[in-house]
């Protein structure tokens, strides 16, 4: 070997000047079974020029039987070789040496060594090249190699289930042999997960014999700076395309690699069994079996079986088993099976399998089965486990277990825990337990030390539920409804007065607050909001109304309260009499009556 890189170099370095077209020259040869050396030594004494060569490429004791007359050295030399190597001219010498730009052939059976079966679909590969096949349905390869720069070569052969076997062969010579695999031992043997072969667009665009190979293979990779593809196992990197890492890939239609440590573009797909590192664009989907970091972009779908941290951008839908920490849109899906640190936006809806750290924002529904610490906003509805944030919904709001900040909903917000913080809804509120605010035509608790503020608030434990009969200065009878807590009760009431010529109607809205006096008296603090009808809607009189009210407590479900009341009218212009209406009250007035459950 030494010596071939020294004649290399000579080579290299020689200027054509010294070139005499010894090649060209003319000789004759007669032997029968003479040694090689001397037949050669005879065509060296008759052009008066010297070979080089070393032992190991031209065998000096191999005899020779050979006629020629009068014939270029070049072709005797073909004819005496072959064909198989290369001659150069040096001063006064010809260098021989092996034709590297020849192919050989190895073929062959793959058995089993325990039993001498014949595997099928084991793979036959020379690594340094990027050579394979696969064993056919009797055991049979052939491989055919391109010459090399070495008197040997090797090939490799993986088989699932079986230990690699690597054997040595003669570079530039067709061969056949037959290889014997051993199985792998039953500690060696894990459970293999193909990972991006078993979705369903490995299995509809690789083939059964791509599928297999890459699972052959499963400990074999490479890197490389460059490939191209038309279609998966069509490209630069032939059927070992599946095995290489690239920095930069082009697919025309799509492309199947080990992974990605740079740029990918396919106009149609791009398949990677492992990580993708950086940017990775696919006319339609993208499909990735490890990692991904960096930016994704597919026309319809990207599915990734482990994480992705950074930018993933999906026409219609994004997939992600691991976790998503940056930013995921979809033009209608985003499915994140792990945890969401960043932001999900989908045109339609979001799913997540556990925690989402930041926001998410759908159209129509956004739906975390674990916590979400941040921002969820639905078009239509929001579905959480525990909520830490702001949740806001056009309908409606869940949060499966406790609810920290806000929720806000055209409709209805549930809270199957703790509320600790603000409910708003056009409709309803639920908590199980109120430690904050609820605001809504109805709000429900089971329990509450906060505030619910609404027509009806429903609070099962604790609560207040009263239904009042009265009469005042106004109205001679009133219908009241008090719901909420102590701290906070919500009025609506309702009063007519029959009297002839003192006719009047009262409606309105108030809050009300009680202080416990004893077991058996309280004080209702009442502020209301009333409206009040003396014929004319047009000067219908706008009212605010103070009352503090003692109560009495006759039993558990009946009291009765009496106590004064001011009223202040929002304008201060009498109104005109109307036929068979009293007159516009007092400032000064008075309440009593009775009150039940």
């Amino acid at each position: 070997m030494i010596r071939i890189i020294f004649i290399t170099v000579s080579i290299l370095c020689s200027t054509l000047s010294h070139a005499q077209h010894l090649l060209r020259k003319t000789v004759t040869v007669n032997v029968k079974k003479q040694p090689l050396v001397k037949v050669l030594n005879s065509i060296g004494e008759q052009g008066q020029f010297h070979f080089s060569y070393t032992s190991d490429v031209v065998k000096n004791d191999s005899l020779v039987t050979f006629s020629a007359v009068n014939k270029p050295v070049k072709q005797i030399l073909d004819q005496l070789f072959g064909g198989a190597y290369q001659y150069k001219e040096v001063s006064d010498h010809i260098i021989i040496i092996p034709d590297f730009s020849k192919q050989f052939t190895i073929s062959g059976y793959v058995q089993d060594r325990e039993t001498g079966v014949k595997v099928v679909n084991a793979t036959v590969y020379e690594k340094q090249q990027f050579i394979s096949t696969l064993t056919n349905d009797q055991g049979f390869f052939r491989l055919r190699i391109k010459g090399s720069d070495r008197n040997a070569t090797t090939i490799t052969v993986s088989k699932d289930l079986y230990r690699d076997t690597t054997l040595a062969v003669h570079a530039g010579v067709d061969q056949e042999m037959d290889i014997s695999i051993k199985h792998a031992p039953t500690v060696m043997l894990m459970p293999v997960d193909i990972g991006v072969e078993k979705t369903w667009m490995g299995k509809f665009f690789l083939s059964s014999k791509q599928r297999m190979q890459s699972l052959n293979l499963s400990s074999f990779f490479a890197d490389k700076p460059f490939q191209s593809s038309i279609v998966p196992g069509l490209g630069s990197h032939g059927h070992l395309d599946a095995q290489v890492v690239n920095k930069v890939s082009f697919n025309l239609i799509g492309g199947y690699a080990a992974g990605l440590d740079g740029v990918e573009v396919g106009s149609i797909f791009n398949i990677d069994k492992k990580d993708v590192r950086y940017v990775q664009v696919g006319g339609i989907f993208n499909v990735v079996g490890g990692k991904v970091l960096g930016l994704q972009a597919a026309g319809i779908h990207n599915y990734v079986l482990d994480t992705v941290t950074g930018l993933q951008v999906g026409g219609v839908l994004n997939i992600v088993k691991g976790k998503m920490v940056g930013l995921q849109a979809g033009g209608i899906y985003n499915n994140t099976r792990d945890s969401v640190k960043g932001a999900q936006v989908g045109g339609v809806f979001n799913l997540n399998g556990k925690n989402v750290q930041g926001m998410q924002a759908a159209g129509v529904l956004n739906l975390a089965k674990d916590d979400v610490q941040g921002l969820q906003v639905g078009g239509v509805s929001n579905i959480s486990d525990t909520m830490q944030g702001f949740q806001a919904a056009g309908v409606l709001n869940l949060a499966k277990g406790d609810m920290y900040g806000m929720q806000v909903a055209g409709v209805g917000n549930i809270v199957h825990g703790t509320a600790k913080g603000f409910q708003v809804a056009g409709v309803f509120n639920y908590a199980d337990t109120l430690r904050g605010l609820q605001f809504a035509l109805v709000n429900v608790a089971d329990t509450s030390t906060g505030y619910s503020i609404g027509l009806l608030n429903i609070i099962k434990k604790g609560g207040i539920h009263q239904l009042s009969l009265s009469t005042n200065e106004i109205t001679l009878l009133n219908l009241t409804v008090k719901t909420g807590t102590k701290k906070l009760y919500s009025i609506f009431t309702a009063g007519y007065n029959p009297v002839a010529n003192k006719k009047a109607f009262l409606f309105g809205f108030g809050l009300g607050h009680i202080f416990t006096l004893s077991d058996k008296m309280y004080l209702g603090a009442e502020f209301l909001s009333p409206n009040l009808y003396l014929g004319s809607w047009e000067h219908l009189q706008s009212l605010v109304r103070l009352q503090p009210l003692l109560h009495y407590r006759l039993n558990r479900l009946c009291s009765v309260f009496a106590g004064p009341a001011l009223t202040i009218y929002y304008d201060e212009q009498e109104v005109i009499r109307k036929t068979g209406y009293r007159s516009r009250p007092g400032a000064i007035g008075w309440n009593a009556g009775i009150t039940i459950f």
